[in-house]
């Protein structure tokens, strides 16, 4: 209840002071999203009106902070640069014991460390999956016991222009809970999307497509030798060329490359190890893989909130609280039954490497 209650208390004031929304403004558009939800998938809407009574909240103001992406940056055809995560994923020909692993750092605003937490679900038909989310979220970076993974970063494009489609959460709670990888696409293809976003989807036994997502457009982005990163501007060709994507700050453009020039010479024998190590990586700080406390002008100061590696072959996602060089990693697996939410703290310091 308190974590849910602190999410809310970051992200409504900041719908009003960067969307420029007032809260009844906010509300409305949160039942315009609840509508396109309960189109989409209605067990989902029924989950986030419990997750409302359980947190004795408004049920617009769940829907709202469901949908922040969408608000925050939805409506201001990219006029606010996106400044939000690394991903790597490493395929099982460039790993050391033939498995998949997928890296993120969660970069994002400050506060937002203090509502961060790991959700172990298990649901009537539906695999069991582990999340880490904000409280009040239904989902975010996750995997599940069929072995498919979701994470993703942020994009902002031309096509940014206020459109109610599926918030991003739903659309990667919905991949989460898929037991085929083709079902894990299908929900990203066919929904309306509300605002931009990246999607990493992945699958236990060795494949993964990153997905650059317009409100209009697909853009698919693969693997080359086995190693794939993202960060916060569009990679496609295809994009690049119909001018979608313009808006993203300078740290993006090597922060992909950096992980890249880490990795690379070590295709082949890639390990759990060498993606911490890539994740705690400080070059370019504060504005770094392993980002610090910074401020961007005109936008809230952000850090590196978690970090989490999944290792699907072991059905396991190692985790570490805050900035990854200043907390060890945590071993979390699937849900052998229901459990209650974890809040993520940091555990250990270690030195920056």
């Amino acid at each position: 209840m308190d974590r849910v209650a602190r999410t809310l208390e970051i992200y409504l004031p900041a719908f009003a002071s960067q969307a420029r929304l007032a809260l009844d403004q906010v509300r409305e558009r949160a039942r315009e999203y609840a509508a396109a939800i309960s189109n989409v998938d209605a067990d989902i809407m029924h989950e986030i009106e419990g997750i409302a009574a359980g947190a004795r909240q408004k049920v617009e103001d769940i829907v709202a902070v469901n949908c922040r992406t969408e608000i925050l940056y939805g409506n201001l055809a990219g006029t606010q640069p996106a400044t939000e995560c690394t991903t790597i994923v490493a395929l099982p020909e460039a790993t050391r014991d033939g498995g998949i692993l997928i890296a993120k750092n969660w970069d994002w605003r400050n506060a937002c460390v203090d509502a961060v937490v790991v959700l172990k679900i298990r649901q009537t038909s539906k695999p069991a999956l582990t999340l880490i989310v904000e409280a009040g979220m239904v989902g975010r970076d996750a995997f599940n016991e069929d072995g498919i993974v979701v994470c993703g970063n942020l994009l902002v494009s031309t096509e940014d222009q206020g459109q109610i489609g599926v918030p991003i959460p739903i659309l990667r709670r919905r991949i989460a809970q898929s037991r085929h990888y083709y079902e894990a696409i299908d929900p990203l293809m066919r929904s309306p999307r509300g605002a931009s976003g990246n999607y990493l989807i992945a699958h236990r036994d060795g494949v993964a497509i990153d997905f650059e997502m317009s409100p209009k457009h697909p853009f698919p982005v693969y693997p080359e030798r086995g190693l794939l990163t993202h960060s916060n501007h569009f990679q496609s060709p295809i994009a690049q060329a119909t001018g979608v994507a313009k808006f993203y700050t300078g740290d993006s453009l090597y922060r992909d490359f950096r992980a890249r020039q880490l990795l690379e010479p070590k295709i082949g024998s890639i390990t759990v190890d060498d993606l911490k190590s890539a994740l705690r990586d400080h070059f370019g700080h504060p504005r770094s893989i392993c980002r610090h406390r910074h401020e961007y002008p005109g936008q809230e100061p952000t850090m590196t909130i978690s970090s989490q590696i999944f290792d699907p072959k072991n059905a396991v996602v190692h985790i570490a609280a805050g900035q990854p060089c200043e907390s060890e990693y945590m071993p979390v697996g699937l849900p052998g039954k229901m459990e209650p939410v974890r809040a993520l703290r940091k555990v250990a310091a270690s030195p920056k490497s």
